[in-house]
């Protein structure tokens, strides 16, 4: 018999008290609560978010996390599933990729040589690489307790997608703080500080997440 096909009868054989998929929305709600307890506590909007709402680039920050938080979020689904096909949904990661990486290429083509460097280093880069995983602390640890109720065949690669959705919802409250705009500076400090959550939750899956 096969490793998967014994996940699989032990899954059915287990005593449900709450479906998989019941405890990944608890999880998400718990997380997007929590994190914007954490945010409107502590941190708050921008000095200068009425006028920054009728930017386009203010705007197109959310979209980039809340697609990242939201594809992440469909793959964690399915990874937590024995024998689902992840791959596909795997394929929706590269919607917030292709978003960011098309902005900065127009950003690079219709601004100066010049102001790149400026516009990716900016001011607020030590205050992104630390809010993100601030803000992904407590949700990252409510989807890992979420998916103890699937079945992960991956566990390091379940909590790696567990960071990536933690992150997303992390930097998307983030954003509304942020005052660097450019998708220059999105594309270059967000996924740093988003990976790092990432492997968090990559390590912390292999030792909670184990069957």
């Amino acid at each position: 018999m096969k490793t998967s096909d014994l996940i699989v009868l032990l899954a059915q054989d287990a005593p449900v008290r709450i479906s998989f998929n019941q405890a990944l929305v608890h999880a998400a709600i718990a997380a997007t609560l929590i994190a914007g307890a954490g945010f409107f506590g502590f941190i708050g909007f921008r000095v200068d978010i009425d006028t920054a709402v009728e930017s386009v680039r203010f705007l197109f920050k959310f979209a980039v996390t809340l697609a990242l938080a939201v594809t992440a979020g469909l793959v964690l689904l399915q990874i937590g599933k024995p024998g689902a096909c992840v791959r596909r949904w795997a394929w929706g990661l590269l919607i917030p990729a292709a978003l960011v990486a098309g902005a900065a290429a127009l950003e690079l083509f219709v601004t100066p040589s010049l102001t790149w460097e400026t516009r990716m280093i900016w001011h607020n880069a030590r205050l992104c690489l630390t809010i993100i995983p601030s803000l992904s602390a407590i949700p990252l640890a409510c989807f890992l307790f979420a998916m103890q109720h699937g079945a992960p065949e991956r566990p390091g690669l379940a909590g790696a997608v567990a960071g990536l959705v933690s992150a997303g919802i992390a930097a998307t409250f983030y954003a509304a703080n942020c005052t660097d705009d450019s998708p220059l500076f999105v594309m270059f400090w967000y996924p740093i500080a988003i990976a790092a959550v990432s492997a968090l939750g990559a390590l912390l899956g292999q030792r909670v997440l184990q069957w």
